[in-house]
């Protein structure tokens, strides 16, 4: 008698920066053609059913190495839980035959970059490396947008906008790409700055515990509640800290408590 197939409840992560990861690491592992989209969380479980079924999405490494050593291809599935309470999905596929490639409109990393919302993952070659490596950045479409951002706010002087985004620049995830690209707008907004405001104080905003690790001399924190500048755009040493991506374990719930959990009303 054979036995009953254990069900496939794959994890759901929940935060941005390691779904990211994830996909990063899936790719430098081979899985370089991809489709990504997103669905209402109550239709996940039948896309989740489709890339098990169609494609073998639920199977393990060992499994994935026997396809692999055969010449067959394999299918990863990420999935996250997102701002809008919907599910992403990103179905990753590896060279070989498999059937994702016939039945999907798959992209390939090798001719375009895989997007995701605001973010892409490119081949770059970082300061201090001989090689290109694949990291995310920002899309040009954004990148275009904060300087635009940035010029609107500090020619009419928006301290409220100005403080709000330094909070969300120095809140994205902390990609070697995206690092530098931090630094190109942070040398963009210093040109601006002297160009409009000259000396006016500056207000800034730190992520959680910065201060506390790094001092910042010449900073002080108003009533607003808000960190002013004595003087002018904040120098180098002024500047908030944008931390590294580091290794991060997959936290996240199954697909079914999490549905259960909508159906209950606890998020």
């Amino acid at each position: 008698m054979m036995s009953r197939q254990r069900s496939y409840n794959p994890t759901v992560l929940l935060s941005k920066t390691v779904y990211l990861q994830r996909i990063q690491e899936a790719v430098i592992d081979g899985y370089r053609h991809y489709v990504l989209g997103s669905v209402p969380l109550e239709k996940a479980p039948g896309l989740v059913r489709k890339f098990k079924d169609f494609y073998l999405a639920h199977l393990d490494k060992n499994a994935r190495y026997r396809r692999k050593a055969a010449g067959l291809g394999n299918a990863r599935l990420l999935l996250r839980f997102n701002e809008e309470q919907e599910i992403d999905f990103a179905l990753l596929v590896s060279p070989g035959e498999h059937p994702a490639h016939q039945l999907e409109k798959l992209g390939d990393v090798r001719r375009t970059p895989l997007a995701f919302r605001e973010f892409e993952l490119v081949l770059l070659t970082l300061k201090g490396r001989e090689k290109p490596g694949l990291t995310w950045r920002l899309s040009a479409p954004t990148m275009e947008s904060w300087r635009q951002r940035l010029h609107l706010y500090t020619a009419h002087y928006n301290r409220l906008e100005l403080f709000r985004a330094w909070h969300s620049l120095y809140r994205v995830p902390g990609f070697a790409g995206i690092r530098r690209q931090i630094g190109e707008l942070v040398v963009y907004w210093r040109a601006e700055w002297k160009q409009h405001r000259h000396d006016a104080p500056c207000p800034l905003a730190y992520p959680h515990n910065d201060l506390q690790y790094r001092p910042r001399p010449g900073v002080h924190k108003g009533k607003d509640g808000m960190y002013w500048t004595v003087k002018g755009f904040p120098t180098s040493a002024q500047l908030p800290k944008l931390f590294y991506v580091r290794k991060q374990s997959s936290v996240g719930q199954s697909l079914t408590s999490l549905l259960r959990d909508r159906k209950e009303g606890r998020c």
